[in-house]
């Protein structure tokens, strides 16, 4: 902002012609630079937070989750990386120990064994993509309701 050339008291662009502080007439005469903000300008600053917010889809989601979701990848899209990184050892613990128990226990000895479990999960997340599809209380890590 600038100053009054006599009391050195910050002005706005309205107290151009006199110092309300001090009475000087014309207080910016023989300042170089004496640019002043424009305080009849309006802004929204809700609107400006509004145009920086990209909206997260729930098609998208619902398609990670039903062929991608065992590996957790509609959560990574959501943002909760944590949440991503428990699906995937849910994953890995859940294959292993149910594929370990149906090959060594003689059920089957061949790579059904460790496909069984995965492919239920998959039928899991097939039905947590339809669920995601039909809820609307779905948020994203920022807290943002998805579209």
């Amino acid at each position: 902002m600038p100053k009054c050339k006599n009391c050195n008291a910050e002005l706005s662009r309205l107290d151009k012609d006199i110092c309300p502080f001090c009475g000087t007439l014309k207080p910016f005469d023989g300042q170089e630079n004496y640019e002043t903000e424009d305080v009849t300008k309006a802004f929204d600053p809700i609107k400006d937070d509004l145009e920086d917010i990209k909206y997260k889809s729930k098609v998208v989601c619902a398609i990670l989750a039903m062929t991608l979701g065992v590996f957790g990848a509609h959560f990574f899209y959501l943002g909760k990386k944590k949440l991503g990184l428990i699906m995937i050892a849910i994953t890995a613990v859940f294959v292993a120990s149910i594929g370990c128990a149906l090959f060594f226990t003689g059920a089957l000895h061949n790579v059904f064994a460790f496909l069984i479990p995965y492919f239920a999960l998959e039928a899991a997340m097939i039905a947590s993509g339809v669920i995601t599809l039909l809820r609307s209380d779905i948020v994203d890590a920022r807290g943002e309701f998805l579209k």
